[in-house]
């Protein structure tokens, strides 16, 4: 007896449906990449006309707020949120290490945060 001829294609509809390959992340809304989130972040007081020198709470406001509007990556606003509950001094080097691995050569919000531990990122 012969099988049907549809049973291999439904057994290779069936198994593809199974297979347990990873789910690519859905882009942000607006396109936005982890590295272009990571460099925004780190440029945040250029990008904001905010004033480090200014009051260390207020920046820290400030730049949360900036940050929480105009970060759209998944990554990206999963990072800020990892970094509002650390110091300020904790959040300049994980920081900085997250825009060593996206490639920046520099990030002056970590320098800014590391200089005086004050400022930071607030929940």
């Amino acid at each position: 007896m012969r099988p049907h001829p549809v049973l291999p294609l439904l057994l290779t509809a069936f198994l593809s449906a199974c297979s347990s390959a990873p789910e690519a992340k859905a882009p942000a809304p607006g396109g936005q990449t982890f590295p272009e989130a990571v460099a925004m972040m780190c440029d945040v007081d250029r990008r904001a006309g905010l004033d480090p020198e200014g009051d260390p709470i207020s920046v820290g406001q400030m730049r949360s707020a900036w940050i929480t509007e105009h970060v759209e990556s998944p990554d990206g606003i999963e990072l800020r949120t990892m970094l509002s509950v650390k110091g300020a001094a904790e959040q300049g080097a994980m920081l900085r290490e997250e825009a060593k691995k996206a490639g920046l050569a520099r990030c002056a919000l970590a320098d800014s945060l590391e200089a005086d531990g004050t400022g930071g990122l607030s929940p």
